[in-house]
């Protein structure tokens, strides 16, 4: 509710008579709003408005105008970066957005961006270069709901040969690197230069030039011995042809087409670049691709690939909830501890009554059998263990905490033996005793462990907590005993106050007085 709505509502139900209480129960608002507005005039209200929405900035209405009219293609954030130069002023990024707006259009001063000059680019000889880039298709089932389509397409520069592969994930590194491998053996052979984006599957750091790539793809740059061009950030006119084959693949080949499965999707794809994508002749080259890869290949180096060239599988991108549960058919299927940390989104598949789940790495992280009904919760005991680290480094922790002695070692071992399905279990109980207590209650609980040849973790936690008490007993300092005698005369010395004695005929008296 916007505030002059919620004042005009709150003022229109006072008129009416109701209560603070009725107003803010109809209007679902807490009480104390009620009675902020509820006695405030309009002019009140108009200046609390605006005391709100007073930033400071107009202060420098002045300044910001004659930058305005000095520099005419000056943007809103340049502006916002002065005034913290030049006025030491902090302003929100939608704030000097907004005010800026605003002079502009009061004093209209429409912003002129610079030109940007292009030229026609020399043609690339055969062999030379292959430019690769991603692109992602919302395409529509039999069922009328969307999947989200992801491809990489290859060109080769001379020719303006085209090669496309498609997935139903996010492509990895190792994907990258199948893809090109693939699209090489495809093509005949590799190029001297290839042309990809500052894509974070490839680069990993500018560095002023001295470019950082993935593993992956470092691996595969030097087995095949490529020249790598690496185009500028965010400026797709730097990319050259390849933007255009995204456009081309998207809107030619892949709207309006159903998917059915992957298989097909792809082999649709590979039909349609014969026919159309290579086969026809090119609006630039005024030649057919196709024909002009036979012309090229010669041209191309010899190539040894040498990882697997298996299809992508068709596998649905689901996200992990924070509780590391998945959501599939109506059920959810509980996922190791940590994975909502670890992996933001998994690969799911469903083949002959089994649930795979991987990672987006293309790792199986579980196996389930699919459940039969709907809302249930299909869960694993072992997934509520942390397994962010393994058993053999856990044991090595807890033993450099018990302090690296053969009794350390010998009594980790028995553990291991006696309650090896719950190693980790014990192990964490341990650890967390260990970091808890002094290093001197820590060596006395491992001896008494030793001494009594014990298998159990917590019989380890009970000898540490049971020293801690002896420890923290002896602690305490010892209470000095002062012989101060209670009085500091003696008895016979002290005097005490004098007792009024009364004579006896009085209590003969009162008893006389009872008798009658």
């Amino acid at each position: 509710m916007e505030d002059f709505e919620m004042y005009s509502k709150i003022q229109q139900a006072k008129n009416q008579g109701f209560s603070k209480n009725a107003t803010a129960s109809n209007l679902d608002l807490n009480w104390r709003t009620v009675d902020t507005y509820w006695d405030m005039t309009p002019e009140e209200y108009a200046q609390k408005r605006q005391s709100m929405y007073n930033s400071g900035i107009d202060e420098y209405q002045n300044v910001v105008l004659q930058w305005l009219y000095e520099y005419e293609d000056i943007s809103a954030a340049q502006i916002k970066d002065w005034l913290q130069e030049h006025y030491d002023e902090v302003f929100k990024d939608r704030t000097v957005r907004r005010f800026v707006l605003s002079l502009r259009q009061a004093h209209d001063l429409l912003r002129v961006k610079g030109k940007r000059e292009f030229e026609a680019v020399p043609e690339m000889p055969p062999g030379k270069q292959l430019q690769a880039d991603f692109g992602f298709y919302n395409a529509q089932r039999l069922s009328g709901a969307r999947i989200k389509l992801f491809f990489v397409i290859f060109i080769l520069a001379h020719s303006r040969y085209k090669y496309v592969v498609w997935q139903t994930k996010h492509f990895n590194s190792r994907d990258f690197v199948v893809a090109l491998e693939a699209c090489m053996q495809h093509i005949g052979g590799r190029p001297q230069q290839l042309v990809i984006d500052q894509d974070r599957l490839m680069v990993v750091k500018e560095n002023a030039g001295d470019i950082i790539f993935t593993d992956e793809f470092e691996r595969c740059k030097t087995r095949h011995n490529l020249d790598v061009y690496v185009c500028r950030k965010h400026d797709p006119q730097s990319k050259g042809m390849v933007e255009s084959g995204v456009k081309f693949v998207k809107y030619n080949f892949a709207r309006n087409r159903t998917f059915i499965n992957l298989e097909q999707w792809e082999l649709d794809s590979q039909a349609w670049l014969v026919r159309t994508g290579n086969g026809k002749v090119h609006e630039e080259t005024k030649k057919i691709p196709a024909e002009m890869l036979l012309d090229e290949k010669p041209h191309l180096q010899p190539v040894i690939i040498t990882t697997s060239l298996e299809p992508c599988t068709d596998m649905v991108t689901t996200p992990v909830l924070k509780n590391n549960t998945i959501r599939y058919r109506g059920n959810k299927y509980s996922v190791p501890k940590g994975s909502f940390i670890e992996h933001a989104k998994v690969l799911v598949k469903e083949d002959s009554g089994m649930l795979f789940i991987c990672s987006v790495d293309g790792e199986i992280i579980l196996t389930s059998p699919v459940a039969s009904g709907r809302g249930e919760l299909i869960t694993n005991r072992h997934h509520q263990r942390d397994i962010s680290e393994s058993v053999s480094s856990l044991v090595e922790e807890v033993v450099e905490l018990l302090g690296g002695t053969t009794q350390a070692r010998q009594f980790i071992d028995r553990i291991k033996k006696a309650k090896r399905r719950y190693i980790r279990d014990q192990l964490t109980i341990i650890r967390t005793a260990a970091i808890k207590y002094s290093s001197d209650i820590i060596k006395k609980a491992m001896q008494d462990c030793h001494d009594c040849q014990t298998d159990s973790a917590v019989d380890f936690r009970d000898f540490a907590i049971n020293w801690s008490r002896q420890m923290t007993i002896e602690e305490y300092e010892e209470i000095t005993i002062i012989n101060k005698p209670l009085v500091e005369k003696p008895l016979h010395v002290i005097e005490f106050p004098g007792v009024k004695q009364h004579s006896p005929d009085i209590y003969q008296k009162i008893l006389e007085k009872g008798d009658a």
